[in-house]
């Protein structure tokens, strides 16, 4: 079935998503779809308006193929590409989690939603100054060595996370609610920025989707889902940035936090370092400083190898290896 029929066939009141996972995988074409009759559909679509979706279906798909024509032309005239579960570019990492994505909508290079070597840097919004630095120094060490940087475009760990990969011309990747309306308004530049400079926008909503709580929490499950591993650098222990940490283990994939006792004046007592202690102190995350950043990249490489079977080495397409005196400025 064809993009333009899978997206009309979304758009129908009453077909959700798991409708549309049991249409497409019936093998069924549009035209064997609209000569059904009701029980034959009823078999693919339930929930409480099947009678409205079934009706549609067989009336007035021609309407909703019409429609979904005119979104992929507006998305073409925004400068946006729409990608569906059962493209060949779908990301495969989305397909090993629970709840994947049907609809990813981008902009910028698209190439990178199967780019295999990713880690998160997540975040609280209102980091200090030395946890800013921290994700910095993190984000360019790694996409220095082919690592694109995926992180969600707030403010504060999250900024630090896509300037550190930009600094070093390297790749990164803004997980968001919606990639035409950029939020927090504070970071359209650095969105711009982003694409000029190679990366991706992504989002699993439409243009338009009002940025709400429940739909920055959805969002974080595909940080850590195209993701080998997660670094949240700093939080409290009810931050949003949790929401991300218990996904990735979900997810089965690495957790590593800064070993900011270690890290000299790091603000004694910081509630935005209370999450962070309590990861490591639970064992829930490993501690790191920049003299593990060897031994991260083999975890990262064994557990790329776990879930790319013979696909080869971690971070084999390095980025352009640039002079960053500025990563020697931390001791941390």
């Amino acid at each position: 079935m064809n993009k333009t029929d899978i997206i009309a066939l979304k758009q129908i009141d009453g077909i959700g998503d798991k409708s549309l996972f049991k249409i497409i995988e019936s093998g069924h074409e549009v035209l064997d779809l609209t000569s059904m009759d009701e029980k034959e559909l009823g078999q693919f679509i339930m929930g409480s308006r099947k009678k409205i979706a079934i009706k549609t279906l067989q009336n007035n798909f021609l309407e909703e193929q019409q429609a979904a024509e005119r979104l992929l032309e507006d998305l073409n005239d925004n400068g946006m590409d729409i990608t569906t579960f059962w493209d060949p570019n779908y990301p495969v990492l989305y397909k090993l989690i629970e709840n994947p994505p049907v609809f990813l909508y981008s902009k910028g290079d698209i190439s990178l939603l199967n780019h295999q070597d990713n880690i998160a840097i997540v975040g609280t919004r209102k980091c200090t100054d030395r946890g800013r630095k921290i994700a910095l120094m993190t984000a360019s060490h790694f996409a220095e060595q082919g690592f694109n940087i995926v992180s969600g475009l707030a403010l504060g760990i999250d900024t630090a996370a896509h300037e550190g990969a930009l600094k070093v011309s390297g790749k990164t990747t803004a997980i968001l609610v919606d990639v035409l309306e950029i939020y927090p308004e504070e970071n359209k530049g650095l969105a711009e920025e982003i694409i000029d400079q190679g990366g991706l926008l992504v989002a699993e909503n439409p243009p338009g989707t009002p940025v709400i709580g429940g739909m920055l929490v959805a969002r974080d499950r595909l940080q850590s889902g195209l993701s080998l591993g997660v670094f949240p650098i700093e939080t409290n222990v009810t931050g949003g940035t949790m929401h991300t940490v218990g996904f990735a283990e979900g997810q089965d994939r690495l957790l590593f936090c800064p070993d900011l006792d270690i890290s000299t004046n790091y603000p004694p007592g910081s509630p935005v370092s209370q999450g962070i202690k309590m990861l490591i102190r639970e064992k829930r995350a490993e501690k790191y400083t920049k003299k593990d950043y060897e031994a991260i990249l083999e975890k990262l490489s064994n557990k790329k190898s776990g879930l790319f079977p013979g696909e080869g080495d971690a971070a084999e397409d390095k980025g352009p290896q640039i002079q960053t005196d500025f990563l020697n400025e931390l001791d941390f």
